[in-house]
């Protein structure tokens, strides 16, 4: 009875597609997903996007925007920004992970670090990831910088040197120019500092703020339209499409429902987030209203379109699982996107997740007006107003059928 028991499930098993992809398709997708997340963390692949800025002018700064923009493990912008105040508003605007400002002599020991990098607090990893880049270039590529900032300090404790040394130390740091081969102090040539509202709530917490929301839209919205399927089945839509209407008050239906019931799940979800940790959504109430809405309406519009297309509840749960698991992994929902290798931040932007992180980030964090977030709204809306189309005429043709 065992063994019978054991070839009753497995015939199960390979009788369900939905459930052979669940069991052995999905689960190497995520790894593969998420594989490829943190494999770039920890090498060249994760290739920040920063923007560069100085405000001096001399050979070494010359020749340091030269490494820079030849690290492989950075995507340098074409533009070269001469004011801190320009750098920062690119970096607050999201237009880049992180920004790297040469603010003064790199060989002086006085005053403040020479460079800053910039970061946005929502990218906070960013800042470490970039400064650690920036000293491994002086201390491998241009190591007579550090060398010309300690000899200063050495001079003051031995009490000064004579003509001869500052001649050999003079050749030596001509040498160590023309071959860094060696390796150079390089304490006190970086400072990190943040851009964005000082005074609002955690990055962090505004962006995960959004993440959860659009997940969350999606695995409700794909729950929800599965009972189109119950209703098809038992015959409700049949005897509803004798009506002039035929099937897409049906859909049309479930399509407003879904939507006003995201808006409201994911009002719960920022309630939370503005009374416990003081996330600032009244002062941007309609730009998130808008965001909110059209995030919902496109959560209800796929799924729909995925409940339409399947022809058991079984089968729908099993695709809409793998799609927003999928679509959450390289969306952002789970990992920050500037994490991630350019090529998977390049698909993430197929996914609503991203869209939807995107435009909540620029209205909460940014303080981003309507005119600015269009970009993230019209994909919103297209997949919204597309799924409800596809579910309209799917559901059309099977009663033709």
């Amino acid at each position: 009875m065992i063994l019978a028991m054991l070839r009753v499930m497995a015939l199960s098993l390979v009788r369900d597609r939905g459930a052979l992809a669940m069991a052995f398709v999905l689960p190497p997708t995520i790894f593969v997903i998420f594989a490829a997340i943190f494999s770039g963390t920890s090498g060249d692949g994760l290739r920040l996007q920063i923007v560069y800025g100085a405000t001096v002018a001399d050979p070494t700064t010359a020749r340091f925007e030269t490494a820079i923009r030849a690290e492989t493990s950075l995507r340098v912008r074409p533009s070269t920004y001469g004011s801190e105040a320009a750098l920062a508003a690119e970096v607050a605007a999201g237009r880049a992970d992180a920004g790297l400002l040469v603010r003064g002599d790199l060989a002086s020991t006085g005053g403040a670090a020479p460079i800053m990098v910039m970061v946005d607090p929502g990218k906070q990893m960013a800042g470490p990831i970039l400064a650690g880049l920036v000293q491994r270039i002086l201390a491998t590529g241009m190591a007579d910088v550090g060398v010309a900032r300690t000899a200063p300090a050495i001079e003051n404790i031995v009490g000064g040197f004579t003509t001869q040394q500052q001649a050999r130390l003079g050749a030596t740091l001509k040498a160590i120019a023309a071959n860094p081969a060696g390796e150079a102090g390089d304490r006190g040539l970086v400072e990190q500092t943040k851009v964005g509202n000082p005074g609002a709530a955690g990055a962090t917490v505004t962006f995960y703020a959004g993440a959860v929301a659009i997940l969350f839209l999606l695995f409700s919205a794909m729950q929800g339209a599965a009972s189109l399927i119950e209703e098809r089945s038992s015959g409700i839509v049949d005897r509803l499409a004798v009506g002039p209407a035929g099937t897409d008050v049906v859909v049309a239906g479930k399509f407003l429902f879904l939507t006003l019931q995201g808006i409201l799940q994911v009002g719960l979800i920022f309630a939370v987030a503005a009374l416990a940790y003081h996330v600032e959504v009244l002062p941007q109430i309609l730009p998130w209203a808008i965001t909110t809405t059209l995030s919902a309406a496109a959560a209800a519009g796929l799924g729909l379109a995925v409940a339409s297309a399947c022809s058991t509840k079984q089968q729908a749960q099993t695709i809409s699982t793998f799609l927003v698991l999928v679509f959450s992994a390289i969306g952002g929902s789970m990992v920050p996107r500037f994490l991630m290798p350019p090529w998977l931040q390049d698909i993430g932007w197929f996914t609503p997740n991203a869209w939807a992180i995107e435009a909540y980030h620029g209205v909460l964090w940014r303080g981003e007006t309507l005119g600015d977030l269009t970009g993230s709204f019209l994909p919103l809306a297209g997949l919204g107003i597309a799924g409800l189309l596809a579910a309209l005429q799917i559901s059309r043709w099977r009663l033709a059928l």
